[in-house]
């Protein structure tokens, strides 16, 4: 008895956003060893904290990174090499059907024009004292997150991803405006990755260490510092990189940000608490979530693995909030 092609069709859609799902779930890999290995290497768990913090190591030095960075490196690369095979597969599947999904094939297309930018970024970002690389390995890693998350989402064509209720379903979220909510929303949470990674990038981490630590400070003297400035070279004295003037007004506009994004996610969950209990709950964990890790981040002296939950956090934010705007996308695949 031969198959009935639509049921065949629909399979096939099943498996894409499975294989889509799994590729995004390696890219949260891959931010994770990545914010581990850059914050650790920046010296935030050192144990003279703050006079390891922003040391530049002397090239060929013969000291071995610790273990933890070892195998967070091995972990970095094996994702990074399946993430980039099953993009490419994708993309096979995509635009090879008649007709074909030109949704979902549009969206892994972008995710592996950013992998091939994250690749060639790659290769300037050891030894490099120019902001924009962290920068832009930091943004790309979410911005394919976040492709991944919606072609997961997009590709079902009105089937579940998996069994029970939950965010992982194409069914829309209802309304024009929350059509348009979760992207807005997303894109605020670019920005406010964007704060912290410049924050990061300029090793300002001692500007404003702690809540009750943080000095004042004049946007004229952040702006003319060039501390927003991507390319400005670090300024390295005797070893250490050193902050620009007026650094600590990176922590408040970061601050000011995830306050911000918070505030939005919460409303976008009392939004879709009908229509979407799960989804829902997750953005309110999620919220409340970030919210309480940035400010144990800044309770008492700098954490390491606080740190790294804290951009685990927001990089599980920024997936769900592609989930939810791929849900309120037209539902063609």
């Amino acid at each position: 008895m031969m198959a009935d092609p639509q049921e065949n069709a629909t399979r096939l859609r099943i498996l894409f956003a499975r294989v889509a799902l799994a590729a995004a779930a390696l890219t949260f890999v891959v931010i994770v060893a990545s914010a581990f290995m850059r914050h650790t290497q920046a010296g935030l768990a050192c144990a003279d904290w703050p006079a390891c913090y922003g040391r530049m190591e002397v090239s060929g030095g013969d000291a071995l990174p610790s273990i933890e960075v070892r195998v967070a490196r091995i972990a970095h690369r094996l994702a990074a090499t399946s993430v980039l095979a099953l993009v490419i597969g994708l993309l096979l599947v995509a635009w090879t059907q008649k007709p074909a999904w030109k949704r979902v094939g549009s969206l892994a297309l972008a995710a592996l024009i950013v992998a091939a930018a994250l690749a060639v970024l790659g290769l300037a970002t050891p030894g490099s004292r120019i902001p924009a690389v962290t920068l832009g390995n930091l943004l790309g890693g979410y911005l394919m997150l976040a492709l991944l998350s919606a072609a997961a989402t997009a590709a079902p064509a009105g089937s579940r991803i998996g069994p029970g209720p939950g965010i992982l379903r194409a069914e829309p979220l209802g309304g024009a405006a929350l059509a348009l909510l979760p992207l807005a929303i997303l894109l605020l949470a670019f920005v406010h990755a964007a704060s912290g990674g410049v924050i990061g990038a300029q090793y300002a981490l001692t500007a404003c260490p702690t809540l009750a630590g943080c000095p004042g400070f004049s946007f004229g003297e952040l702006l003319e510092a060039g501390a927003l400035h991507p390319f400005r070279e670090l300024s390295v004295v005797d070893g250490r990189v050193v902050p620009p003037p007026g650094a600590a007004g990176l922590h408040t506009i970061h601050r000011s940000l995830g306050i911000a994004v918070a505030s939005a996610t919460l409303a976008l969950a009392y939004r879709i608490r009908r229509s979407d209990r799960h989804a829902a709950l997750l953005l309110v964990a999620l919220a409340v979530g970030a919210l309480f890790l940035g400010a144990a981040m800044i309770a008492g002296m700098p954490s390491l693995p606080l740190t790294v939950l804290h951009n685990a956090a927001a990089a599980t934010l920024v997936a769900a909030l592609a989930f939810l705007a791929a849900r309120g996308a037209p539902s063609q695949p």
